[in-house]
């Protein structure tokens, strides 16, 4: 057969670029998207193991977008060069592609509901390259609104539900692929409405995945760690290699949707294989750090240790793409964490208000737990991060208020607050959009941003709360000046400064804190009060703390 073509959609959307133009915010998003292709690249070494003869070409838009916006002196010039022909940017490549050779089955994955509208504009001008050929869509927003995709699109032929690798092993072989298209429970197609997710029960089943050949195509810089806002911005500083030890989470937390491709039950790469996929990046790339991704690395807490220890007893260190859940912490993964000089960990507690936490979110933690578990870091040296989310449906400014109460005292050292997102298969987002019939607009959804509002009690916070919420809880009652570490405090805040060198709150902090360690914090209250006479915003954040 002829070329299979698997193409990683850019997390964005037209819009929602245009709008990073005008934001200082817009740096710390775009190197975001550093990230790993990984669902296609697994499909791709899936299907090959059995069938090595196969021509697969892996296309990721991330990847050009990144190195597009390198080209260029100013990220926003590269982002008005991108927008201004945003068509040509998102196509050209597999338009290419399809002209140059005989390509039977393009696949499009999506991994966030925003890169929807970027995935049926490439749907389009593809269909329109390469009329005869399979355009398949897949990934989160494509499983959760396959009915919708398949019925108003007409250039896709199928949508496949949940994991890519099985469905498309049995795509290839099939000797009629449109009749296994309309006949598999894998895939919806106009004819046919599959109702099964084919997961890899055993992902020991699925190889190593072909990096080399995907780093051999978009260079060696896609195995470099960005800084992120926290330690000055833009730029390399190291590398990294990425190991996923298991899929699934047990978890119902209603703002997720994981579940939605991965199922809920764990399944986990037994530990000569993790050991093998450590052992590659460092015996091939030299890497400096290993980045963990599961959704659920602490399942099993022990293995979790085990896995942590092997990649330290190698001379590396770890890094933990996604957040960890407090509930499974025990004084064994601490002591492991310390004794193998990990100096930071990004935990998920949500809210610090018990009713939100039980009877909003559903999160399986008390805020009892996660102070039994902050008690286990003081003391070790090693940045507790924690994550929180704010705007849910009946979430009230009082909720917010006895959150705020907590984190003003809870012993964490930063917090990233962001408004709740309704993702397409979670529970938050059948009761926004389904239940309410609120209009959701998928190109506004982004990582800093939700695109509803509750007019009775989420309107107000989406609006403000979120930001007034970073000033209170990093600024105003940032953790280390409460535990009197002006050093260290004062180190975080120089280091946003290099980000955000007009950050008033940055700078009156820092002053403030260079007074305790007894030196001069003239020039930055200066800049402070320059600042707040300046910009309309830091002189109502000021005056609302009451900064002087």
């Amino acid at each position: 057969m002829g070329k299979i073509l698997l193409v990683s959609i850019l997390p964005s959307s037209r819009k929602r670029l245009v709008e990073l133009q005008s934001q200082e915010i817009a740096l710390t998003e775009l190197f975001n998207w550093s990230t790993w292709p990984l669902g296609i690249l697994s499909i791709e070494s899936y299907i090959k193991k059995s069938h090595p003869q196969l021509s697969v070409q892996i296309v990721d838009l991330n990847r050009t977008f990144l190195k597009r916006i390198n080209a260029c002196a100013d990220y926003k010039e590269g982002l008005k060069e991108i927008t201004d022909n945003y068509t040509e940017f998102l196509t050209k490549e597999i338009i290419d592609i399809c002209q140059q050779e005989q390509v039977d089955i393009i696949g499009l994955s999506a991994l966030f509901d925003i890169s929807l509208s970027s995935l049926l504009l490439v749907a389009e001008e593809a269909r329109k390259a390469a009329p005869n050929t399979l355009i398949i869509a897949g990934g989160y927003p494509c499983t959760n609104f396959a009915a919708d995709i398949i019925a108003n699109n007409p250039a896709i032929d199928a949508i496949c539900l949940g994991e890519g690798e099985i469905p498309f092993a049995e795509l290839v072989t099939a000797e009629d692929k449109k009749e296994y298209l309309d006949t598999s429970p894998y895939f919806v197609t106009k004819k046919h409405t599959g109702n099964t997710k084919g997961f890899v029960l055993d992902i020991n089943d699925i190889p190593r995945l072909n990096y080399d050949d995907y780093i051999a195509q978009y260079g060696e810089e896609v195995i470099r760690e960005y800084v992120n806002v926290l330690n000055g911005g833009k730029g390399a500083f190291g590398t990294e290699g990425i190991v996923m030890t298991t899929r699934g989470c047990p978890f119902t937390c209603v703002f997720c949707a994981a579940h939605s491709i991965h199922g809920r039950s764990m399944r986990y790469l037994s530990m000569e294989r993790v050991k093998e996929e450590i052992d590659y990046w460092i015996d091939n790339y030299n890497v400096a750090t290993i980045n963990i991704i599961d959704d659920h690395f602490l399942a099993d807490v022990n293995r979790a240790i085990e896995v942590i220890d092997y990649i330290c007893g190698r001379g590396r260190t770890v890094f933990f793409a996604n957040t960890l859940s407090f509930v499974p912490v025990t004084k064994e993964f601490v002591d492991c964490l310390v004794r193998n000089r990990i100096k930071d960990i990004h935990f998920a507690l949500e809210s610090g208000s018990a009713r939100v936490l039980r009877e909003i979110m559903n999160k399986p933690i008390t805020l009892k737990r996660a102070d039994e578990v902050l008690a286990m870091f003081k003391g070790t040296g090693i940045f507790v991060k924690i994550a929180l989310l704010v705007g849910f449906p009946d979430e009230t400014v009082e909720d917010v208020e006895e959150a705020l109460q907590y984190l003003r005292k809870a012993e964490y050292h930063w917090a990233t607050i962001s408004n709740l997102i309704p993702i397409s298969g979670s529970v938050v987002y059948k009761q926004i959009v389904e239940d309410s019939g609120t209009e959701y607009k998928m190109d506004n959804a982004n990582v800093f941003a939700a695109g509803y509002a509750n007019p009775e009690t989420v309107a107000y916070m989406l609006g403000d709360i979120k930001y007034t919420m970073n000033l209170d809880i990093n600024f105003v009652h940032n953790p280390y000046m409460r535990m009197e570490e002006y050093a260290l405090a004062a180190g975080r805040f120089e280091a946003i400064l290099r980000s955000y060198p007009n950050h008033a709150f940055a700078h009156y902090y820092l002053a403030k804190c260079l007074e305790k360690l007894g030196e001069d914090g003239t020039e930055h209250y200066r800049q402070f009060h320059q600042l707040v006479e300046k910009s309309e915003m830091w002189r109502k954040y000021a005056t609302h703390f009451g900064l002087e």
